[in-house]
């Protein structure tokens, strides 16, 4: 038990954080140090609560050390950025002064305050620094709605401020600088009695815990998100020195993140049946919470050490959602432990929290996997490659929201050998606009098949759209080319014209061409094509605006430096992807991006490419992939390339026939300088090594995709239509 001067006994449950914390933070007995000094400083100024804050070396900002709290101090901050410009804290770590502030003018900048703290504060900051050296700050809370702070209430402040300065320096001098823990400390600083000086009951740090993680959890997306938050607080705040949280899945009980158990038995309790009698399904069975002290049978052996083993006691609750159980919470506390019927009580609170969140966040998940089925169904299951064209597709779903959007694109051959470059994207981010989105297509489609041109499908798609009745209106851009020529008919329907690069730069958008309105607005809308000479080489790149909207990288710059260094088209697509990929925190809208790069006449193009389609159901696919690259490269007089080509290709191939469960497209375009695979599947996983027996010769792959990457001069797997293209290029002998 630590004793504070003046014999202030704090009985209340001393909080841990994880083993690699306490390293780091009991280094000289800062912690206690720093728990003495805020709970005296609490005490002396009355105010409600007080933190420490250290900067956090992962990130820019400060991060809480040790708190001590009164009840109504149980809402203080935890993590305040370095460069927020209203925060007391951050502004006095930025000045290196005394920062006082009210509470009416932090809320229009932290509405999450009132939440944390429904009641008027008063908050001073001030700096902890010595000797040139900035350590973080100390931060004072106070109920009152008065503005202002009496002098010697931020003398007591700027004197704590100093000493912590002073010892942090000496210790650091020693250890180096401390890294503030997950979880920060907690103290009670409230008295019980004010004339026998000694704290209250524990309860006040657990209410702050129970009452943080709760907060916490209802801006959580992700299951393991509030899992490992729970399981930090658990740890953190109730001095556990092992946690276990089990899901239900069907009729099991799968371990969804553990701490502090060995390794046997996370293997043995995973995905348990819940027939099967275990503190855990028992308590998910009954639902009923469960104490196993440190002897009994069914607790015993799960931790590694014996002896820590032998000392702990368990607390099973389950994660009840109403009347039913989502799951268990399972802790283990060394004994003797003091107080276990009060933490029991807040614990429970916190296992009803987490369970809420689990259900919420699992539920949001499984939308989310099913609104993502959905959209790719929806994306072209492979885009054709005729000759004298390379292209590939892009669609990432906006980050927030889980309904499924209304942006589509398609790449068709015509009936005259053309190709037909379709984008579009209908009004709205529901399941209406995904309906009205996949009847477009498909009428587009039809509609080029039948051997309309640009202008004239557009129209076709608008009178359609207007008879669906759906009060929604869709933009549409259509480019036709025809790659024996180059020459290429654009005609859009209030959509971005795409951007089309050459070595010589952008070309400029057709000064004849008139955007007409978007489908679905007028029914005698007239749409008009306005014609362009391609040269060999040239990108077209469409896209919908929600790539563009937030600053995406598509623009001229990336285009032409990505020429510059000859990337081939799949990595221009995920440099594009990825500038939204930066930005789309925030996003709610979807963007898709087609791009086609435009080689050459076809005539020329047919004798350098080579196309072969593998049914997923044909199990001689990889022998006569592996047999056809021979003579394909025979007959382009590169036999010498033959054996490193077929094995790279049969392992690659495999991979798509095996994990890919679907039909594998394969393209082989020979360049100059070198010969290019690629091999497009419909499953979106990322590629994964095959282990087949080997049989010498006759073995289909096998040897993982270590060996592409060790054989290839360049390779790699991007997303395309539904599934992926893995690709890997060899040089030409010289």
């Amino acid at each position: 038990m630590h004793t504070a001067p003046g014999g202030d006994a704090m009985n209340q449950i001393e909080p841990t954080p994880s083993r690699t914390q306490q390293t780091s933070f009991h280094e000289g007995g800062q912690r206690d140090f720093l728990l003495t000094a805020v709970k005296d400083l609490v005490r002396n100024v009355h105010g409600a609560a007080a933190t420490v804050f250290l900067r956090a070396s992962d990130a820019a900002e400060l991060r809480a050390a040790v708190v001590a709290v009164t009840p109504l101090g149980i809402g203080s901050v935890e993590r305040v950025s370095l460069d927020d410009e209203v925060y007391p804290s951050a502004r006095a770590w930025r000045t290196n002064s005394v920062v006082t502030a009210h509470g009416p003018e932090l809320m229009p900048f932290h509405p999450d305050l009132s939440v944390f703290a429904p009641f008027p504060l008063q908050i001073a900051a001030a700096p902890i620094s010595h000797g040139g050296r900035k350590f973080g700050t100390i931060t004072v809370y106070w109920p009152r709605s008065r503005s202002g702070t009496a002098q010697e209430e931020i003398e007591q402040l700027v004197e704590v401020a100093a000493d912590i300065a002073i010892h942090l320096g000496r210790l650091s001098e020693r250890h180096g600088l401390m890294e503030p823990p997950a979880v920060p400390f907690v103290v009670s600083a409230e008295w019980e009695h004010a004339d026998a000086r000694e704290f209250s009951s524990p309860t006040v740090p657990l209410i702050y815990h129970v009452h943080k993680l709760a907060m916490l959890l209802a801006n959580v997306v992700r299951t393991s998100e509030a899992i490992k938050m729970a399981m930090d607080r658990v740890i953190g705040g109730f001095s556990a020195e092992a946690v276990i949280v089990s899901l239900v899945q069907e009729n099991r009980l799968q371990i969804a993140d553990a701490s502090g158990c060995s390794p046997e038995f996370i293997r043995t309790a995973d995905w348990a049946r819940l027939g099967k009698s275990t503190p855990e399904t028992d308590a998910v069975v009954q639902q009923r919470h469960a104490l196993y002290a440190a002897h009994d049978q069914q607790t015993r052996g799960r931790l590694a050490e014996q002896a820590l083993d032998e000392a702990c006691d368990w607390l099973v609750s389950p994660l009840l959602v109403g009347k039913r159980s989502v799951g268990a919470l399972s802790i283990a506390f060394k004994r003797p432990h003091r107080d276990l019927a009060v933490q029991q009580s807040a614990l429970t609170a916190l296992a009803t929290a987490l369970a809420q969140a689990v259900d919420r966040t699992q539920t949001q998940e499984a939308r989310h996997v099913l609104v993502e089925k959905l959209q790719q169904a929806l994306l072209p299951r492979m885009l054709p490659q005729p000759a004298g064209v390379v292209s590939t597709g892009r669609y990432a779903q906006a980050a927030s929201g889980t309904d499924i959007g209304g942006d589509w694109y398609d790449l068709l051959t015509l009936p005259t050998g053309g190709v037909a470059m379709v984008i579009g994207d209908v009004e709205g981010h529901n399941p209406a606009a995904a309906a009205v989105m996949g009847q477009l297509r498909s009428a587009v489609r039809a509609y080029a098949d039948e051997g309309q041109r640009p202008g004239e499908v557009l129209e076709r798609a608008n009178h359609l759209l207007i008879s669906l009745d759906t009060d929604l209106f869709a933009t549409c851009c259509c480019l036709w080319l025809d790659p024996d020529t180059g020459v290429a008919e654009l005609a859009s329907a209030g959509h971005p014209l795409p951007l089309i690069h050459t070595a010589d730069g952008i070309v400029p958008s057709p000064s004849d061409l008139d955007i007409g309105m978007p489908l679905g607005v007028y029914p005698n809308t007239r749409y008009t094509a306005a014609e362009l000479a391609l040269k060999p080489d040239t990108i077209i790149a469409c896209f919908t605006d929600g790539l563009i909207s937030l600053g995406s990288e598509l623009d001229a710059e990336t285009l032409k430096t990505a020429l510059g260094s000859h990337a081939d088209i799949e990595s221009l697509a995920d440099q594009i992807m990825k500038g939204f990929g930066r930005r789309r925190v925030t996003h709610t809208d979807d963007a898709a991006l087609l791009l086609v790069c435009y080689e050459g006449p076809s005539s020329e193009a047919q004798r350098v490419i080579r196309q072969l389609k593998i049914h997923r159901r044909d199990l001689q696919g990889t022998p006569r992939a592996r047999k056809l690259i021979r003579e394909w490269l025979d007959g382009w007089d590169l036999s010498g390339m033959a054996d490193e080509e077929e094995l790279l290709l049969s392992e690659v191939v495999t991979n798509g026939l095996v994990h890919g469960d679907s039909d594998v497209y394969v393209v082989v375009r020979k360049y100059p300088d070198r010969v290019r695979v690629e091999v497009r599947d419909s499953d979106p996983h990322r590629p994964r090594t095959v282990t087949m027996p080997r049989q010498e010769d006759e073995a289909e792959g096998g040897r993982g995709l270590m060996i592409v990457s060790a054989l290839a001069s360049a390779w790699g797997n991007s997303p395309s239509g539904r599934g992926k293209t893995v690709w890997f290029e060899l040089p030409v002998p010289a």
